[in-house]
């Protein structure tokens, strides 16, 4: 099965993200987040790493991060959904998975996300806080109640699994990993690595790596205890001439090292905006 990578953009700091449609249709697709589906009306079929779910009114599946599937509702089905940063159960998630991706006992879904949704829509002082709270508390519910079976590491040498540690490689190694060595970790050509990073996080590894190297920089600038220069930040965090830096630094902050306040957030996330960001679901699906 040919599978897109739908990636998504962030407008805040939200980690949890819901929609309601009717008449659901989707191409088959995959992404970073973890993903609960619903059954408010009618009949859907959902297909999930090679197998098909029929999905009735009250019934709801739950797919991991990495996950291909897609989504065809038979009409007038309305379908509910919430997508969110896989981070937030990662205690669960990184230990035990369902055995099978239907669930088989009901749970408060319409009513969670119905909330979550009111939530997002208000956007009352903390609300980010509070969706991942409802998220967490759901998903605790489900794992309480599902059949489990636990990870044991074989499978994990997925594509997006590979990945998701590659990013842990390069946190801890950001001073001295180079290109090479990414596509070797990966166990790729680097032709190959270097469109499947880019298809993946939307920027090139070159990028991602700067964006480390100066989230690190950045906190050193910022220790009032540190007596570092900015010649020495620059070395320290990998860069291999301090007009490298200076430049990578006005690019991503808009500001000279010299001129960063003490208070100064680094946002990356403008690097992680997608403008062409593949959109899988179909235009005969109606957002309610």
């Amino acid at each position: 099965m040919l599978a897109n990578f739908e990636k998504r953009n962030y407008e805040g700091r939200e980690r949890v993200w819901t929609g309601r449609y009717r008449n659901l249709h989707n191409l088959p697709h995959w992404h970073l987040e973890s993903e609960l589906i619903y059954i408010e009306q009618g009949t859907i079929t959902v297909s999930n790493n090679h197998q098909k779910y029929r999905l009735v009114s009250g019934d709801a599946v739950f797919l991991g991060s990495g996950e291909v599937h897609y989504i065809k509702s038979e009409e007038d089905s309305i379908v509910e959904m919430a997508l969110f940063d896989s981070a937030i159960i990662q205690d669960l998630l990184g230990r035990y998975q369902l055995r099978q991706a239907k669930l088989a006992h009901p749970y408060d879904i319409s009513e969670c996300l119905e909330g979550i949704r009111r939530e997002l829509e208000e956007r009352r002082p903390f609300f980010e806080l509070q969706c991942c709270e409802s998220i967490a508390s759901l998903m605790i519910q489900i794992f309480r109640g599902e059949v489990l079976t636990e990870k044991t590491g074989a499978g994990e040498g997925s594509s997006i699994s590979h990945y998701k540690r590659l990013l842990d490689e390069i946190e801890n190694k950001y001073s001295y990993i180079t290109f090479s060595d990414a596509a070797a970790f990966m166990g790729l050509s680097e032709p190959y690595f270097s469109k499947f990073f880019r298809k993946i996080s939307g920027m090139t590894f070159s990028q991602y790596l700067n964006s480390v190297k100066l989230k690190h920089a950045v906190e050193l600038l910022q220790d009032q205890k540190s007596d570092l220069s900015i010649t020495e930040i620059s070395a320290r965090c990998g860069f291999d001439t301090i007009r490298h830096f200076n430049r990578v630094f006005k690019n991503m902050t808009g500001m000279s090292p010299r001129q960063l306040p003490l208070n100064y957030v680094l946002d990356d996330r403008p690097i992680r905006t997608i403008q062409d960001a593949f959109n899988p679901t179909l235009q005969n699906s109606e957002l309610l």
